[in-house]
């Protein structure tokens, strides 16, 4: 039989009237449910809450839950009111398993009479989120419901019943009771699988929302600038119920409807621009001076449209400048996709080319490193606070949303000025001038894969995955083009197989001291490789901007960074291979020297991915999963070339198991 389906059926309960509490007996019920699914037996009561935030001590009203986990309270006069359900018995949608509800049970708060009540562990965290405000004020209640609500899905968890399917079903089109559903396993899934109690559960989505996650998206990127020119790994924060959800979508008990994070991705994000032809005539199709040049106009309109994804609170009007919960900003809206235009026989070339000419399209708008998602949002300006959330250019501290940590360097002026190293001012500008648009190193190589509308699915922001994830195990979602093993270790063998937009992975240099992966070094950046020599940039129409003269000038296209990687003198004679990355001051040319090559640890190509799967010199190089654990948290790759085992060899190490993902490089290259 199945407990959880949503059917609301009429019930007459006998509840428990308690005297002198001002509970309404006149024929009127509202009827809820407690979710777990459905849990059984459950003591439901409700509690007068006063205007100060406390709560009365004794209830309004107490009945119990059928088998559905349905209950019928009579109408209360008197809100707000929280709602607390103890003790029941019901069946975890993750595994099937008989459990219990038990410690201090659920709880839901209403500011005013609902439609329904639904008492879940979302329920449970908006009680939470208020109380850590401050307490169950009208305010609070609120802003904690609007919090929870975006994490789920821009739905209220209080008042959304679960709607479910036969399990494995997928949902003609994904409703807010799916979604629900969804969030229920999600849960579940989670806590079973960490052997975790309700309250770690709670105190997880608490986070994650705060954070302003939601369910099928945690805020990852990269790591911060180091001072020595390198890149540090990112600091791992929870991602538990997310990637709870993922798992729960693959389990083949799932009712929810939702089959994939995908599915459900694709059904929350907005369309930016649609689909269109690019233009090129056809001297044009091969050269990214060019296509820039004969493009410009289309590219302007696509910077100016709607970047960002409009979920509740994010509209047309405000996407620029809106204050979100997490300090990343809003996701991306998914562009549509560019014609090859009839003029270009040679799709494949005419694309790689395209992404070359947008990369630098933005590097000439003067953006900056930030940890954010758009080049366009601007964060609040609380740069005047004592630790600053939105506007952190401290160097040095921890990456991203996590600690206050920094959002931007200080690097970049909003003239698009960079700080030339050694050069005033050396502490960096001040917060007044500092550009506060911009992207890290692995959002923006996703943000120009989708403004060129190349992956038809989003190109993951989180370094860890887009390095690592191959489209099996522990991946939560498609990933566009196929990884390859062209490292530091046959980098001068492999070079002439690299293309124009294929994106390269870098470790950081120091090794991990401890924990399984000890010796293994993690990945931390992604550049572009662009297929050119410091003396091709010399030579092209658009010599200017690579001029040493102008390093660190508004429209130079040179990292300001670079003398870090390259003594400028030894530029000429040395003629260094040059890629494209987000770093130090955002978006830039630099030397694919030092750390970059020393570091490298593999390819992922999405122009022409099929091509390089079918060609013989490569296919030894495609890189796949050869072994995952029991729970596919941990996926283990390597290509033919590497012969490496789950164990030994040179291998990648994919880790996704309620943190933010990770990719680790191990063994010794080949």
């Amino acid at each position: 039989m199945n407990l959880h389906r949503s059917i609301v059926v009429p019930l007459v309960f006998s509840a428990t009237f308690l005297a002198g509490c001002g509970s309404s007996v006149d024929g009127r019920f509202t009827s809820g449910m407690v979710a777990m699914g459905a849990v059984a037996g459950s003591t439901v009561a409700a509690y007068p809450i006063g205007a100060d935030g406390t709560i009365g001590a004794q209830p309004l009203a107490v009945t119990t839950s059928d088998a559905s986990g349905a209950f019928s309270l009579p109408a209360l006069d008197r809100w707000p009111a929280l709602i607390r359900a103890t003790h029941g018995a019901y069946v975890e949608e993750a595994t099937g398993a008989a459990a219990t509800l038990e410690g201090d049970g659920l709880e839901a708060v209403y500011a005013s009479a609902p439609s329904t009540i639904v008492v879940s562990p979302y329920s449970s965290a908006v009680v939470a989120t208020a109380r850590a405000a401050g307490g169950l004020t009208q305010a609070n209640i609120a802003a904690a419901i609007a919090t929870i609500s975006a994490f789920v899905g821009d739905f209220d968890p209080q008042q959304t019943r679960p709607a479910t399917m036969a399990a494995g079903a997928a949902a003609p089109a994904i409703e807010p009771g799916h979604q629900m559903a969804l969030a229920l396993g999600a849960e579940s899934q989670s806590r079973t699988d960490a052997a975790a109690d309700i309250a770690t559960s709670i105190a997880a989505i608490v986070a994650q929302a705060a954070a302003g996650d939601t369910l099928d998206t945690c805020h990852a990127g990269a790591g911060d600038p180091r001072a020595d020119g390198t890149l540090a790994a990112p600091v791992s924060s929870g991602c538990a119920i997310t990637r709870g959800a993922a798992r729960y979508a693959a389990n083949a008990r799932n009712t929810s409807g939702v089959t994939s994070l995908a599915s459900l991705s694709a059904a929350r994000t907005s369309r930016a621009s649609p689909d269109q032809t690019a233009a090129a005539t056809p001297d044009a199709c091969a050269d990214r001076a060019a296509l820039l040049a004969q493009n410009l106009a289309l590219f302007d309109g696509r910077r100016d449209d709607v970047q960002a994804n409009l979920v509740v609170g994010v509209t047309r009007d405000n996407w620029r400048t809106v204050t979100t919960r997490s300090t990343w900003g809003p996701t991306a809206a998914f562009y549509g996709t560019l014609a090859t235009p009839a003029a270009c026989a040679d799709a494949d070339t005419f694309a790689r080319e395209l992404v070359i000419a947008a990369e630098n399209y933005w590097i000439d708008q003067g953006i900056n490193y930030c940890h954010h998602h758009i080049p366009g949002w601007t964060p609040p300006d609380d740069s005047a606070a004592a630790a600053p959330r939105y506007r952190n250019s401290s160097a040095g501290s921890t990456s991203g949303a996590s600690s206050n940590g920094m959002t931007c360097t200080a690097q970049r002026s909003g003239t698009g000025a960079q700080i030339v190293p050694g050069t005033a001012p050396s502490a960096g500008f001040s917060a007044s001038e500092i550009q506060w648009n911009g992207v890290d190193c692995s959002d923006f190589t996703s943000w120009i894969y989708n403004f060129v509308g190349l992956t038809g699915v989003r190109l993951p922001t989180a370094i860890g995955s887009q390095a690592c994830a191959a489209n099996e195990g522990a991946d939560a979602l498609p990933t566009p083009g196929v990884l390859l093993d062209i490292d530091s270790g046959n980098i001068d063998a492999m070079l002439p197989a690299l293309k124009p937009g294929d994106l390269l992975y870098i470790t950081q240099v120091d090794p991990l001291a401890s924990g399984s992966d000890a010796g293994g070094y993690q990945l931390a950046h992604v550049v572009t490789w662009t297929g050119k020599r410091w003396s091709d940039l010399q030579a092209g129409p658009d010599a200017a901007r690579y001029a040493l003269a102008r390093l660190g000038q508004p429209g130079s296209r040179l990292g300001g960074d670079l003398a870090k990687y390259l003594p400028l003198a030894d530029l000429a004679t040395q003629n260094p291979w040059m890629i494209i990355d987000s770093h130090y001051a955002g978006p830039a040319y630099r030397p694919f020297v030092g750390w970059y090559r020393r570091s490298l640890s593999n390819v992922r190509r999405i122009v022409g991915a099929d091509a390089a799967r079918r060609d013989p010199a490569l296919a030894p190089y495609v890189i796949a999963p050869i072994a995952s654990d029991a729970r596919g948290d941990t996926l283990t790759l390597a290509s033919p070339h590497a012969n490496a085992s789950a164990q030994q060899g040179w291998r990648m190490i994919y880790r996704q198991s309620g943190g933010t993902p990770s990719c680790v490089r191990a063994g010794i290259a080949q």
